[in-house]
């Protein structure tokens, strides 16, 4: 991915690095925004990253993240679905909401370690660490997504992510 970034955003203005983001502090400078994609639900430390990110952004700073839905990341075991007599998905199985932490699923791979949060979790994770909470979207298809990729119907009875746009309080 870091090939393909240098490759189409290439300036002499951007440094890509090969990092956890779980050693950010090793990173020079502050910034004006951080943004992180589908990542955080992989990160056992999530209030230390967070931390991390705030001392990395100038006050006023935004921090953008998407990440798995609770309502996904949730899930560990046993079907997902309940389906009607024709397959179709009526409802998603929910168990342990408000069990936190780790989580196996597959996921293009058998065991994959994921990390789950209840929502508040979350926002107090980041009002902790020196945030407020702007925006929060849980994105659901319109119709013409629907037109062209009717399965992900079912994301309205369980949005997949859930986006996060913070800053950071002065």
């Amino acid at each position: 991915m870091l090939e393909v970034a240098g490759e189409e955003n290439s300036d002499p203005r951007i440094t890509y690095l090969r990092l956890p983001m779980e050693e950010l502090d090793k990173v020079e400078g502050q910034f004006d925004i951080v943004i992180s994609s589908l990542a955080f639900h992989y990160v056992e430390d999530f209030s230390g990253v967070v931390g991390m990110i705030n001392e990395k952004l100038c006050d006023g700073g935004f921090f953008i993240f998407s990440q798995e839905n609770p309502l996904t990341s949730t899930h560990g075991q046993g079907p997902r679905w309940t389906r009607d007599e024709a397959g179709n998905k009526i409802y998603v199985n929910l168990s342990n909401y408000g069990v936190e932490g780790e989580r196996e699923t597959t996921w293009f791979v058998d065991n994959l370690k994921k990390y789950h949060r209840m929502f508040s979790t979350i926002v107090n994770t980041l009002v902790d660490n020196g945030f407020s909470v702007e925006r929060m979207i849980e994105p659901i298809p319109d119709d013409k997504i629907l037109e062209k990729y009717p399965d992900q119907r079912d994301l309205f009875h369980k949005p997949d992510f859930l986006i996060v746009k913070a800053i950071k309080r002065k």
